[in-house]
C-alpha cells in the first residue's frame, strides 16, 4: 500500500474494517469530504470520523475507456460515479460503480457499498445497484 496522507489514514482504516466513515465536525455538526485537518465549514479542528449507513444515491457518472495510470491492470471500460449520502449531507464520494451496465444507470439510483481490497493491499469501497 502506498504511503497515505495523514488525513486519509482513518478513512482507509475504517474501510479495512468494513465501515464507511467521513469526517464530522463536533462544533458545526456537519460532515465534509475530503479529509482535511480543519472543518471546511467553520475551520474547527474538533473533527471525528462518523460511520454512515453506506447506502447512497448516484448523483452522476462517467465511463472510463482509457487507464489514467500505467499501473492500472483492470478491465476497461469501467464506471466512476459520484455518490451522495442522506446521512452525511454535503458529502459526495467519487467511487467505482460495479455490476451495473452504463445504460441501466440513472440519476438518484440507490447504491450500496461493497468493501474489498486492491491487489496492492489498499482497502477500497465499490458501489453497486441496491
Amino acid at each position: 500500500m502506498e504511503t497515505l496522507a495523514r488525513e486519509f489514514v482513518p478513512y482507509f482504516a475504517n474501510l479495512a474494517a468494513g465501515r464507511l466513515c467521513f469526517p464530522y465536525c463536533a462544533d458545526c455538526m456537519r460532515y465534509h469530504w475530503y479529509p482535511m485537518p480543519l472543518c471546511r465549514h467553520c475551520q474547527s479542528g474538533r473533527l471525528t470520523w462518523r460511520q454512515v449507513s453506506g447506502t447512497g444515491r448516484l448523483f452522476s457518472w462517467t465511463e472510463i475507456h482509457h487507464p489514467f495510470d500505467v499501473r492500472y491492470t483492470g478491465p476497461l471500460p469501467y464506471v466512476v460515479g459520484l455518490v451522495g449520502f442522506a446521512d452525511a449531507p454535503g458529502v459526495r464520494l467519487v467511487t467505482h460503480i460495479v455490476d451495473a451496465p452504463t445504460p441501466t444507470l440513472t440519476i438518484d439510483m440507490a447504491v450500496e457499498p461493497r468493501f474489498t481490497t486492491r491487489l496492492d493491499g489498499t482497502p477500497q469501497v465499490l458501489f453497486h445497484r441496491r
